[in-house]
C-alpha cells in the first residue's frame, strides 16, 4: 500500500514538472533564421544556374515562366550557446517542440526597391525549413504566422539539441516568375523567421 502511495506521489510530482515548459527564443539569444539573395536576371537563360555570392540559384522552365530555387544552411545554435544561454546551460530537459514564426518572405525589384506585385509578377512562392513548408504565396499577406516543426524537420534539430551539439536548419526558397511581364533586371529575395525551442521534462521510469 505504501509502495502504491509512493508511485502516485511521484507521478503527481512529475505531472507538475511536465507542465512547466521552458521557452528559449530571441529574448534568450536564439538568432533569427533569415537570409537575403540578389539574383541578376537581365541576361540569364532559364535552365542555367545563376551564381549569387555563395548561393547557386537553380532555374528551370515551368509552363509560361521560370522557376528559381536555392538552399542555404542557417546556424541556430552554436556550441558555446549551451554555455552562454542560461536555460541551456547544464539543462537535462529534452526538446518538446520547435516553433517558427515566419515574419517575412519578400521579392523586390532591386533596381527600383519596389516590391513585386504578387498577383501579376509572382506565379508561386514557397519557403521550406528542413524540408517542411512554412510559407507560400497565399500566406504572404497574412504574416507573421507561427508554425510548429514536425516529423523529419523537427527530428533534424531535436537530435542535435538533445545531444547539446551545434544545430542549423536548411532553408529552401522556390519561386516561379511568369515570362510576362518580364522579370526584373535584379531580383532581391529575402526571408526572416524566428525559431523558439521549447524544452520540457520526460516521464520517469519506476519499474
Amino acid at each position: 500500500m505504501r509502495h502504491g502511495s509512493w508511485v502516485v506521489a511521484a507521478l503527481t510530482m512529475w505531472a507538475c514538472g511536465q507542465a512547466a515548459e521552458v521557452r528559449i527564443d530571441e529574448s534568450k539569444g536564439i538568432p533569427p533564421v533569415k537570409g537575403s539573395t540578389e539574383v541578376a536576371l537581365g541576361s540569364f537563360t532559364c535552365g542555367m544556374p545563376i551564381v549569387s555570392g555563395e548561393v547557386t540559384v537553380q532555374t528551370k522552365v515551368v509552363g509560361d515562366g521560370c522557376e528559381l530555387s536555392f538552399d542555404r544552411d542557417v546556424p541556430v545554435l552554436r556550441a558555446e550557446d549551451y554555455t552562454n544561454i542560461p536555460d541551456l546551460k547544464g539543462a537535462t530537459a529534452l526538446v518538446q517542440r520547435i516553433e517558427l514564426t515566419v515574419k517575412r518572405l519578400a521579392f523586390t525589384d532591386a533596381a527600383t526597391s519596389t516590391p513585386l506585385d504578387l498577383s501579376t509578377r509572382v506565379t508561386s512562392a514557397q519557403l521550406s525549413v528542413n524540408g517542411q513548408l512554412v510559407a507560400e504565396k497565399e500566406s504572404l499577406t497574412s504574416l507573421p504566422k507561427t508554425v510548429t516543426l514536425s516529423g523529419a524537420a523537427l527530428d533534424a534539430m531535436k537530435s542535435k539539441i538533445d545531444a547539446r551539439q551545434p544545430a542549423s536548419v536548411r532553408t529552401r526558397v522556390v519561386l516561379v516568375l511568369p515570362n510576362m511581364p518580364p522579370p526584373p533586371q535584379r531580383l532581391l529575395i529575402d526571408y526572416d523567421s524566428q525559431p523558439a525551442i521549447i524544452l520540457g521534462a520526460t516521464a520517469p521510469t519506476f519499474f
